[in-house]
């Protein structure tokens, strides 16, 4: 028995050396790679929607403060096989990357105000669309003033697209496309249209988040389903009547009483300039319980949250921030994540909600 137990002890010995010995060989790191490569990359990349369906991707739902599970500000809207998104916020192209998602049927982007975070990433995605494939300039639909970020992105990274042309060329990357054209979307009542196109409407909803003036939200009509995105905004009950019946309500979202909790910590701990950001932010943001009275007076189907603010660091701080939602809405509404897809099968009734990764 003990003759046994030597020669098994033995074989493990041998067959761990001869492991090790492995690992350790110059050749099996890069056999590896290869291997994690093909596996990684020779994924195929989602498809969004279906001919005839409209759905709504969470690229970024979280708010300026840094949350590590959070995107800044963006949506993306697809419409059979168009794609549109909403605002741009840090860290949101990376995740359409992460994610696969094909970057050259990007068709247009609407900004609903010009906050850092929700068009941080507009150089990025320019130059992404670009690579990806892009052969016509980028369309930036947004308020009185989007001609002046977009003509400051193209020229910040005009440098960068010149190196690129030059050093993979004119042919792959052509210069003459890859810069941005900025549409003006002016305002003169509640809402106006954007376009209408290949059976996709596009409205754009005043809203309102002063000092910021305008602001926007928007609302997707297509194939007799429909998605209305709040863009930043304080309660504001004209956008329930331009939402009125929508499949999908994505509103913003920020809980008062945990941003007050947070500023007094900061005030207790001498940071009174961040302090004084945590005070002065509540008169122009929705709570959770306003963005559901919000979804009920528009009669929405399914209400999302997103622009999350405070970060939520644990199911407990999300607990707090979503006391009293079901009181106002017991159900219809989900908290929204990066990754949250919705899709509306063209014609019918059906929200289907499942998570991209």
């Amino acid at each position: 028995m003990r003759r046994m137990i030597l020669i098994a002890a033995a074989a493990i010995a041998i067959l761990l050396a001869g492991v090790w010995l492995t690992i350790l060989s110059p050749n099996v790191d890069v056999w590896l790679y290869r291997k994690m490569a093909a596996h990684i990359i020779g994924r195929p990349q989602p498809q969004l929607a279906q001919p005839g369906e409209l759905s709504v991707l969470l690229c970024g739902t979280g708010s300026p403060l840094p949350d590590p599970n959070r995107a800044s500000g963006c949506a993306l809207v697809a419409a059979g096989d168009r794609y549109y998104i909403v605002d741009v916020g840090l860290s949101s192209v990376r995740n359409l990357l992460l994610w696969r998602i094909p970057l050259e049927k990007v068709d247009g982007v609407l900004l609903t105000h010009f906050h850092s975070d929700h068009i941080a990433e507009l150089g990025e995605l320019r130059l992404q669309t670009w690579g990806a494939g892009r052969r016509t300039p980028l369309k930036v639909y947004g308020p009185p003033g989007v001609a002046d970020v977009v003509a400051g992105f193209n020229q910040a990274y005009a440098h960068d697209a010149d190196y690129r042309t030059l050093h993979h060329g004119e042919k792959f990357l052509p210069r003459e496309v890859v810069d941005m054209v900025a549409i003006p979307i002016p305002m003169n009542g509640a809402t106006t249209p954007v376009f209408n196109h290949g059976g996709l409407k596009v409205t754009a909803i005043k809203v309102h988040h002063d000092p910021v003036k305008p602001a926007y939200g928007y609302r997707f009509d297509f194939d007799g389903r429909s998605v209305t995105i709040s863009g930043d905004t304080a309660y504001y009950e004209p956008l329930a009547v331009a939402a009125r019946g929508s499949d999908v309500l994505v509103h913003e979202a920020q809980s008062n009483e945990l941003v007050g909790i947070l500023g007094a910590a900061m005030t207790e701990a001498g940071r009174t300039r961040p302090a004084k950001i945590m005070h002065d932010i509540p008169d122009y943001h929705t709570t959770p319980v306003e963005a559901a009275r919000i979804a009920n007076l528009a009669q929405a189907k399914l209400l999302v949250f997103t622009h999350i603010n405070p970060p939520l660091p644990n199911f407990l701080a999300e607990r707090a921030f979503l006391r009293g939602v079901s009181d106002i809405r017991p159900e219809g509404w989900l908290m929204g994540r990066d990754g949250t897809l919705i899709r509306l099968p063209g014609h019918s009734n059906k929200i289907e909600e499942t998570t991209i990764e």
